[in-house]
């Protein structure tokens, strides 16, 4: 009996125990490092299921698992664990760095390296660091103090412009300097003499990395388009796993920066009218403030105006993101949605909207044979203002419409004149131009679509040959519409009242497409030599087409299409065609990780250049020593420590096409028939700029790597420039020169980087890093050693020798105390009452480049919290203050003025004043008087976020909660008068393309910076 009862109650016995081990419950536990502070974001997994979690930002997590199940936490860089879930509810996991999986991965140029191993000096800006810049319109305006050698200035504050970026330095004096952009293999075309530049149409939230390549190593591979160095944009790929949904969307305004000197209001401006009018200027005397009577004086102070007030608004800033990313072993998508829009700082311009959209697929077709495609397409859409030193500009009219001159028409009474329609009248001030309503009827915009995709097929032949094939292509439609609709402003000027309205459409397309092939043999012999080679084949071919047509007379404004036109004006249309054939062999060789050699060998081959010098021949040598790997370093504080050492050329092709035939123009027509007129004389031996760059530099990493550092000395030759040299006039040519290899220039500085944790506890970091580059710049040769006087005004100097676009001026000597008499020097240096331009003269150590800039950080995180600050700096370089010339001319009177006009010369003995108004003719001259230091330090952005804990949300289905808010440009330590971040001064006085055209060498009225704050949330499933 008691035998046959066991055999009854084995079987429930089993059942039991196999009901209580498949119970389930949720597991809790701390995840930390070798340190025992906590990890965030490390992946908890139950083996064999998808049934997953994450760590919080405190390394908490919460699990709902099986008893006798495995659990398997895995962390970037650590080596992955796995704990079988027992009894307990609680399985804390401390994880080990795994050597092999910190190594970190830098790309370099048709592929990627170890850091280790790398002998190139590349500087990368993370998606932590870009991640506090997002929400931005323009990516290159992110890079602006985040890497050592790389200078960025804002155009200006226009929604959706591009920054002047330059790489270590002035490249060219002709040819363009902007850096080539290549974006996961696709290199981007800029072409700054048509305005094209497609970078503001890409997604900032796409981004995962900026790689730059600064020196020879690096940019040789890219030959003749790496002259200017090379950004490269790796943007953001799926990882194996379930689908990661992420969405944020952030909100905010911005405004003009304000300014840090004070324009005068009504009664200030009155009485500067009366003082100067009892002086006896003359064009004060028509002035109300001459004559007016305490009446009149009432009256024109009730209609005190702040122009900047009347014309301006709070700009509208949203960004949307949504992305979704993922997949398997074989599979891997990222898949992003985008909308962006910033109505800008204008009332009635509608400003800047984007919406752009991202596929990157990864698929493991064979054991053998890996394929990727890259995908995305975006539109934008900009409202423009014009961007002129005329009465048509906004930003100049804010400064110069006076105070007593309200927005509308005013009656006796002070009421508002109304026309027919009811409609307010606007006032034309003084200008006879009411800028308000040209807002409004003189309309400006542009739409412009991208698409960029690659697709890509690695094939693996064996574990020593390899070969990856990759097409991309770039497709930009931009179109531009400026009309002045019928009863416009501009049509009271320059219309034709029986063809009221006017309108011109521009459309440029450009359509490029690269190819290219690599193959690679990599081997290792004797466990400890190490060799790479590649061969590149490379074919890149850029179609640009222009076609523009203008119209007149429209019946109706609200019908803005050509067709409808009563005459056609004008119409025309263009087509170039640049082709690059290039090959290169690239070698890699390290010696058991310690001692490394690179080189790189490439040819190209330009459409731009004559048969004879078609070719140009770049080559590359770099070696590098890992310190930090030799026996006798063990037990150091070094984690790092490497040496490197870099030399090789580069060559520039951004020049005009056709250079080298002789040129015609048919632009004309005699009697009825098209006509021929030269305009160029070719030079068939024209060959490619040159460059000659020498690197050399450190990387350590000490203290567990909590201080890191690179420091690099460098220095860029570039040779052949091309320059005009001046031939006959008999010749032919509209410019009586001929483009000549004949120039050169020296650019050599010292970059710095250094970041660190000051502080580095369980629940508590602060992090400082910063950089700064130190530029010394020099012309070195030139036509025959003759001075060339550019800038856009005549107000830069190439001289040999000297700072490149020194500024070429007329000395300004001060005020006379005895009378209040402006002063100048002579080119003797003796002192004199009279002004010449004959006395303009080379201004030694000034010039719109900087000696220094860079920026640096401070990071701070606590329980989920975060602050970060990030300030950029710049110092050594002067700019042109036209803005405040202008706001302080005697002969502008009848504008309004700064308060510091008020500052003039009244007795004798006066110094540190303006000019006497009885002086004007000589005093409102351009000199040095308004050449001003452009240092600045700027906080470029402030952000504070939090960082929701797992168990907050781990109920409602969500792994991530982030809510933040930023500020941009929230305040500015300058001695300049005005904005110290100039970029492009006035585009219709000169823009880059234009001929002497130097970023920064002055402003005058362009769209203001502005400072933006932004709230914003972001949402992970």
């Amino acid at each position: 009996m008691k035998q046959k009862l066991t055999w009854m109650l084995t079987p429930l016995l089993v059942l039991f125990m196999t009901f209580s081990f498949a119970q389930e419950k949720t597991v809790t536990g701390v995840v930390t490092d070798q340190s025992g502070l906590p990890l965030p974001g490390v992946s908890v997994v139950v083996v064999g299921t998808t049934n997953g979690s994450q760590t919080d930002f405190d390394g908490n997590y919460a699990i709902n698992v099986n008893q006798g199940e495995k659990l398997r936490f895995s962390y970037l860089g650590q080596k992955t664990v796995t704990m079988s879930v027992g009894a307990s509810n609680t399985i804390n996991v401390q994880l080990e760095e795994d050597a092999e999986a910190l190594e970190e991965v830098v790309v370099v140029g048709y592929g990627s390296r170890s850091k280790e191993l790398s002998t190139s000096a590349i500087s990368t800006v993370s998606a932590e660091k870009i991640e506090a810049f997002v929400p931005s319109t323009s990516i290159d305006n992110i890079l602006q103090g985040q890497a050592a050698g790389v200078q960025v200035t804002a155009s200006n504050g226009r929604p959706g412009n591009t920054a002047f970026v330059q790489i270590r330095g002035v490249g060219s004096i002709n040819a363009q300097t902007t850096p080539l952009y290549v974006i996961d293999g696709v290199p981007i075309p800029i072409d700054t003499e048509r305005d094209f530049n497609p970078i503001s149409n890409l997604n900032p939230s796409d981004i995962e990395t900026f790689s730059i390549l600064k020196d020879a190593a690096t940019v040789s591979k890219y030959g003749s388009r790496g002259a200017n160095g090379v950004i490269l944009i790796t943007t953001k790929r799926g990882k194996a796993g379930d689908a990661r949904v992420k969405f944020s969307s952030s909100y905010g305004f911005g405004e003009m920066i304000p300014n840090n000197f004070d324009l005068m209001d009504t009664t200030q401006k009155l009485e500067l009218e009366r003082q100067y009018a009892a002086l006896g200027v003359g064009a004060a005397g028509s002035l109300p403030g001459a004559n007016a009577t305490p009446a009149e004086i009432a009256r024109l102070t009730a209609l005190d105006t702040d122009w900047q007030e009347a014309l301006l608004k709070k700009s509208i800033i949203q960004s949307n993101n949504f992305s979704v990313s993922g997949g398997d072993e074989k599979l891997t998508y990222y898949m992003s949605l985008g909308y962006d829009k910033n109505t800008g700082i204008i009332k009635n311009i509608d400003g800047f909207e984007r919406v752009s959209a991202r596929l990157n697929t990864n698929y493991q077709a064979k054991d053998w044979l890996n394929i990727g495609a890259n995908v995305s397409v975006s539109r934008s859409t900009t409202d423009l203002p014009r961007d002129r030193n005329n009465v048509q500009n906004p930003f100049r009219a804010m400064y110069d419409y006076n105070p007593y001159d309200p927005l509308f028409l005013t009656n006796d009474d002070g009421s508002i004149v109304t026309d027919d329609q009811g409609d307010n009248v606007y006032n034309p001030t003084r200008s006879g131009f009411p800028i308000a309503l040209a807002l409004q009827t003189e309309q400006e915009d542009t739409r412009n679509l991208l698409l960029i995709g690659n697709i890509s097929a690695g094939m693996t032949f064996s574990d020593k040959f390899s070969n990856n094939f990759s097409v991309g292509l770039i497709s930009n439609r931009y179109n531009r519409t400026s009309r002045s609709i019928a009863g416009g402003v501009l049509q009271g000027f320059v219309g034709d009242a029986n063809f009221p309205g006017t309108q011109t459409d521009n459309l440029n397309i450009d359509f490029e497409y690269n190819v290219n092939n690599v193959f690679t043999y990599s081997d290792t012999f004797n466990g400890v030599h190490n060799l790479s080679a590649s061969f590149l084949l490379e074919y890149n071919e850029n179609i640009a087409t222009d076609m523009f047509a203008s119209g007149r007379g429209f019946p109706s404004p609200s019908i803005p299409y050509l067709d409808v036109a009563a005459e056609a004006t004008s119409v025309g249309s263009t087509e170039a065609r640049r082709i690059l054939f290039s090959q290169g062999l690239f070698m890699d060789y390290d010696y058991d990780g310690k001692y490394i050699l690179s080189g790189s060998v490439r040819r190209d081959g330009s459409s731009r250049f004559g048969p004879d010098n078609k070719y140009g021949y770049f080559y590359s040598a770099s070696a590098a020593w890992n310190i930090a790997n030799e026996s006798f370093m063990e037990n150091s504080i070094f984690n790092t420590l490497k040496l490197r050492a870099s030399y090789g050329t580069s060559g520039n092709q951004n020049i005009g096409d056709f250079q080298y035939l002789n040129l015609l123009d048919f632009a004309n027509t005699y009697n009825g028939q098209t006509t021929a007129l030269p305009v160029g004389v070719g030079n068939p031996q024209i060959q490619w700029e040159s460059q000659a760059i020498f690197d050399v530099g450190v990387e350590f990493g000490l203290f567990n790597n909590r201080l890191n550092g690179v420091v690099d000395y460098f220095k860029k030759n570039s040779n052949e420039l091309l320059l005009d040299r001046p031939i006959s006039y008999t010749v032919g040519d509209e410019n009586n020169s001929i483009f000549s290899n004949i120039g050169e220039i020296e650019n050599s500085g010292v970059e710095v980087s250094l970041s660190g944790d000051v502080i580095r506890t369980q629940n508590f970091k602060w992090t400082l890093g910063g950089n700064i580059t130190f530029i010394d710049n020099e012309v070195v040769e030139l036509v025959d050693g003759e001075d060339i006087v550019t800038g856009t005004f005549g107000d830069n100097i190439l001289r040999v020798g000297e700072e490149i676009n020194s500024y070429y001026a007329v000395e300004y000597a001060g005020v006379n105390p005895a009378n209040g008499e402006p002063l100048y020097y002579d080119l003797d240096g003796n002192v004199t009452n009279e002004f010449s331009d004959s006395f303009q003269q080379l201004q030694e150590g000034k010039s719109p480049i900087a000696d220094f800039e860079g920026g640096f950080y401070t990071a701070f995180s606590y329980k989920g919290f975060g602050l970060r600050g990030d300030f950029v700096y710049k110092g050594g370089n002067y700019i042109y203050n036209f803005q405040r010339s202008e706001g302080i001319a005697i002969g502008n009177i009848d504008s309004n003025q700064r308060t510091e006009s008020f500052n003039y010369w009244k007795q004798p003995g006066d110094t540190d004043v303006l000019p006497s108004p009885l002086f004007q003719g000589t005093a409102d001259q351009t000199s040095t008087r308004f050449l001003e230091k452009g240092d600045y330090l700027r906080l470029r952005t402030l952000t504070l976020d939090y960082n929701m804990p797992r168990d907050m949300i781990d109920g409602i289905g969500l792994n991530s909660v982030r809510f933040f808010v930023a500020g941009q440009n929230l305040f500015t330590i300058t001695e300049f008068n005005g904005d110290p971040e100039v970029g492009l001064g006035s585009a219709e006085s000169g823009e880059p393309g234009d001929v002497g055209f130097v970023p920064g060498s002055f402003n005058l009225f362009s769209y203001p910076n502005t400072r933006s704050y932004t709230f914003g949330v972001e949402v992970g499933f």
